[in-house]
This record gives structure tokens, C-alpha cells and sequence, in this order.
């Protein structure tokens, strides 16, 4: 055995002094191991960040390697075998443990074993450190750091291997949460996200933090089935309330799947691959998971192009944009209530476009502000002429939460108002029902702002995402709009608790001063039930299609 070099005999020193310097002048965790009692000294911040039972701790090589995650714990008893049986002094393994915060992080423990004259071991001292210091980890997170990815995917086809699964994971809508506190809680939610799906993920699998709000998750020799039932797992997980210092959250996640040996034979073909499936996710709506196709990388140039086509249309003075109306009726008489005001878009280049797929992209894209302007603007003005023939009239207009988060949104509602002389009763903004849930600590103070100034707030979509009859007490929505998702099934005996929600609704609105809009009403018999159940307005393809000014004025005014 190679014998080590000592400290001359001429060079005397301080022996706790020495100790305590050490441990002094450095962040890494110190222990010192007797092992002829099996008692180890550990350094003041080992105790505490592990939760050890204080400085002197009675067989601490088992005890610390209980802390060690499941998949690497042969590892680190086979370097500890190697040393206790002569093999070699020298332990230098790296391995997750488990902190007394609960979560895993990575470090890279180095140790020497000293014998007596007899090769009888005498000591083993040793430090152990996280390897963020070494740039391999995420400090933020814990996981390993996207050049490790890199790293991980290419030793592992240089060993041959040829077949794996990885899923590209991104938080929805990241940026919600970040404005709920502030960046530091944000980053704490990506370190709880992290650490939670950590202990989801397979044994021989690895996971990554990639940059901003996405991870990556490489599982070895997996099939698609084996990749869309983890990720089953994380939906399920990301899909329900989450808490942190008191504060409550909701974040969903979108992923992309790509198949090394099907989608790709290499690192960055992998990435390009998820890449292109996520994109996808996230186009369709979000809160799902795609696996990559050869035809996604079509669909991604379409999506460009069409981008592209948005962004010229609203740089050359709002170009193939047009606002069409859909009327609100009265429930009692069916008497004219309103009208919702809704963004359209036909570009000759491109045909017609959706607004379920043309808004998405005017929304990532930013030009949503822009665009929302224009159709606020719209609207007023519309809202302003209509009420000289009906008094009453109320204007209902959508916002993104992107424009609402805007610190001069509320201004720029003043702005229109005194422009057009409209008394605010006039004008109803509606918002999408899950940021109700979700971002309501940040709306909260907007909301107020709006109905300081008699702009109601109706909360559309109820139904579709986080709401529960519970939340609604909490809510500053004036209106709950029921979606057609409910509507459509309210008369079939198999989906009787459609129509005993859609009552439930109602009632506990009406309790708490809430006035309920029934959306979706398409057939007569559907009509005639929402009727009998006493919402107080009623919008739907029965009453009218949402229709230009012109045939509007028409239909209204002249007919």
C-alpha cells in the first residue's frame, strides 16, 4: 500500500487548532472517523444540514449511508468494502443524500483511511462537497446542470447503448409565478417541483435542470409507454394546489417526448426533437404531453410562418383584424342584455384562422397588448353608439391576463371611458376562470382598481379549470359565465350532475350577489332548461351567432 506523506517531525502544530481552522475556512462538510470505537467527529455544519444526532456520532458510515439515495448506495458501500478490505486508503465517490430539508442533493465525498504499522485501520477523515460548487449541479434546484445532460446521454451512447426515453418538462405560464411573490419564490417553487418529481422518476433514470423553467428527464432503455406513464405521474402531481412558506400555487406542466434509436441517434438531434414535442404542447393548450413526429417539424414551421404573418398584420395597422358581436340575452323575456365583443382574423396568405389558434400566438408572442388595445378600443366605441338606441346595453370584452398585468391597463380603461363619455356600468370584462385560482394575489389589486370604478369583472369559462363551488364565495368576479362543456349534456340522463351543477352554480351565486351567464346554448330544449333554472343571461349559437356591427345594427336596431 502506498504510504502517504507525513508532517515532519520538526513542524509542530495545534491539533484543534488545526481542526478548527479548517472547518472555519470552508462551506464543505469535515469528519473524522475512530474506528476503533466507530465514533466520528463531523464539523459543526454536517450535524446540522443532515440532521445528524450532534457532533460525536456512533457508527456514522451506515448511518450516513441511509441518507444516500436508493440508486447509489452500491456505490458507496462497494468504495467503503474496497477500503476495509485492503483493496485501497482512498474513497472518492459522488452520490445523492438527503438533507434535513427532505431533498437530494449531490456531492462528491473524498476520504483517506489510515492504518496502524499492522495495515490495521486507525482513521478515516474525509470531506464531503456539494458538487454545485463544481458547476456540474444547479444551485438553484439541485439537479444537474444541462452540459451534464449533455454529458450523461453522450457516455451513454459511447457505451453502445442505443435505445432510451427523455421527456422535456416547462411550467406553464412560469412567469405567473414569479409575480405571485417574487423571483425568490419562484425559485423556490422550481426547487420543490424539482425535488418532488426527483422521487418520481425510475431508478436507472437521471433528471435536469435545462435553462428558465424547464427540466429534462432521461431514462435509460425506456419505451414511449414507459415515458407517457411518467409523465401521467407528473401531471397528476402538478395538477392539484401546492403550498410553500403559507402560499398557495398552482402550476401545470407540458412535455415533449423524444425516443433515442426512433427520433434520434445523438445528443442534439434528441434535444431538437423534445424540443419540437413540447413547442407542440404548449401551442395545443398546454397542461399535456406530445411525442415528437416528423410531421411536428412541419407543424413548427407553420406556426412560425404564421407568427410571422400575425406580427406583419399588426404592424400594418392592425390588417385582417375584425371585431364581431355575439348577443346576451335577458333569461326571463329573452330581451337584448349586451353583446361580447370577439377578436377575428383572416389573412389571405394564410386563410382563415381560429381565434383558439391565432390569440395563443399573439399572446407568446407579446403582440396581445397591442392587439387588445385595438379591440378595447373597438368595443368602447361600439358600446358608445349602441346605448344611444338601448340604454341599458353592456359591452362584454375579453383580456388576456398578458394585457391585465400591464401597469398602465387600468389607465388605459380610464383613457377609453372619459374618450367616449361611456358611464363604466356600461363595460364588463371578462378574464378566463383559472387565473381566478391561480393569480389571484397578483389580480387581486387590479380587479379592485377596476370595480373602484364600477367596471364589472365576469369570470368566463367556470367549470374548465381549478374552480370548485367552494371558491366561488372567495371570488371578486360581479359574473360567472357557465361554460357549454356543462350545457351540452344538461338534458341526458346519464350526466344528470351537469344540470345539478349548473343549479348549484346558480344558487350559491345568487346567494352571494353573483350573476350568472349560461355560454353554449345551441338548442331549444337546452334553452328551455337554463330558463327554468333562473341564470339571469343567456349567450349561445340558439340566440345568434356572433355576427358584424352591421348585421347587428340590422337585426336590432332596424329589425
Amino acid at each position: 500500500m502506498k504510504q502517504h506523506e507525513r508532517i515532519p517531525d520538526s513542524f509542530h502544530i495545534d491539533t484543534d487548532a488545526f481542526y478548527n481552522a479548517i472547518v472555519k475556512s470552508t462551506e464543505d462538510y469535515i469528519y473524522i472517523v475512530d474506528m476503533s470505537t466507530d465514533t466520528s467527529l463531523v464539523s459543526e455544519n454536517m450535524a446540522r444540514d443532515f440532521d445528524l444526532p450532534g457532533r460525536l456520532v456512533p457508527g456514522l458510515i451506515p448511518l450516513w449511508g441511509e441518507l444516500i439515495h436508493e440508486k447509489d448506495k452500491k456505490r458507496y458501500y462497494d468504495s467503503i468494502e474496497e477500503m476495509l478490505s485492503g483493496y485501497t486508503d482512498i474513497h472518492n465517490v459522488e452520490y445523492q443524500v438527503l438533507n434535513k430539508k427532505n431533498e437530494y442533493i449531490w456531492v462528491c465525498c473524498r476520504g483517506l483511511l489510515s492504518r496502524d504499522g499492522s495495515g490495521k485501520p486507525t482513521m478515516f477523515a474525509g470531506v464531503v462537497t456539494p458538487v454545485g460548487s463544481k458547476g456540474k449541479m444547479d444551485r438553484t434546484t439541485g439537479l444537474f446542470t444541462q452540459e451534464e445532460c449533455k454529458n450523461h446521454i453522450e457516455a451513454y451512447l459511447n457505451l453502445g447503448n442505443t435505445t432510451g426515453g427523455f421527456l422535456l418538462l416547462g411550467i406553464d405560464d412560469f412567469k405567473r409565478i414569479n409575480n405571485l411573490k417574487n423571483h425568490t419564490f419562484g425559485d423556490s417553487v422550481l426547487r420543490k417541483i424539482a425535488q418532488d418529481i426527483q422521487h418520481m422518476i425510475p431508478q436507472k433514470a437521471e433528471i435536469f435542470r435545462f435553462d428558465g423553467d424547464e427540466g429534462a428527464v432521461f431514462c435509460p432503455e425506456a419505451t414511449l409507454d414507459d415515458m407517457y406513464s411518467l409523465y401521467s405521474r407528473i401531471h397528476i402531481y402538478a395538477n392539484k394546489e401546492h403550498e410553500i412558506d403559507g402560499i398557495s400555487y398552482y402550476c401545470t406542466i407540458s412535455a415533449g417526448i423524444a425516443m433515442l434509436g426512433t427520433d434520434a441517434d445523438n445528443y442534439l438531434d434528441l434535444i431538437k426533437c423534445a424540443m419540437s414535442a413540447l413547442e407542440a404542447s404548449k401551442k395545443k393548450g398546454k397542461n399535456m404531453c406530445t411525442a415528437f413526429t416528423p410531421d411536428l417539424l412541419k407543424s413548427n414551421l407553420y406556426i412560425m410562418e404564421l407568427t410571422n404573418e400575425l406580427q406583419r398584420c399588426v404592424i400594418n395597422d392592425m390588417e385582417g383584424f375584425s371585431v364581431v358581436y355575439q348577443p346576451l340575452v335577458r333569461s326571463d323575456e329573452l330581451k337584448l342584455k349586451g353583446a361580447e365583443a370577439l377578436l377575428r382574423w383572416y389573412s389571405p396568405k394564410m386563410k382563415k384562422v381560429g381565434p383558439g389558434e391565432f390569440i395563443p400566438l399573439l399572446e407568446s408572442s407579446g403582440n396581445i397588448v397591442t392587439v387588445g388595445k385595438w379591440v378595447l378600443d373597438k368595443a368602447f366605441g361600439t358600446c358608445k353608439r349602441w346605448i344611444a338606441k338601448w340604454p341599458d346595453f353592456v359591452m362584454n370584452i375579453n383580456v388576456s391576463y398578458v394585457q391585465i398585468i400591464e401597469d398602465d391597463f387600468v389607465p388605459y380603461i380610464e383613457e377609453l371611458l372619459k374618450k367616449y363619455d361611456l358611464p363604466a356600468r356600461h363595460i364588463v370584462l371578462e378574464m378566463t376562470e383559472s387565473y381566478f385560482v391561480t393569480d389571484m394575489p397578483t389580480l387581486k389589486a387590479t380587479f379592485q382598481r377596476l370595480q373602484d370604478i364600477d367596471i364589472c369583472i365576469a369570470m368566463d369559462d367556470f367549470g374548465t379549470g381549478y374552480s370548485s363551488l367552494g371558491m366561488l364565495s372567495q371570488t371578486l368576479a360581479d359574473i360567472v359565465k357557465i361554460d357549454r362543456m356543462f350545457i351540452s349534456l344538461i338534458n341526458d340522463k346519464e350526466h344528470f350532475f351537469n344540470r345539478s351543477f349548473i343549479q348549484a352554480v346558480i344558487n350559491l351565486c345568487h346567494s352571494i350577489g353573483i350573476s350568472v351567464c349560461v355560454e353554449g346554448v345551441e338548442y331549444e330544449d337546452e334553452l328551455d332548461t337554463v330558463r327554468s333554472m333562473s341564470a339571469d343571461s343567456i349567450q349561445g349559437y340558439y340566440i345568434s351567432k356572433p355576427v358584424t356591427p352591421e348585421e347587428f345594427e340590422e337585426k336590432y336596431w332596424n329589425g
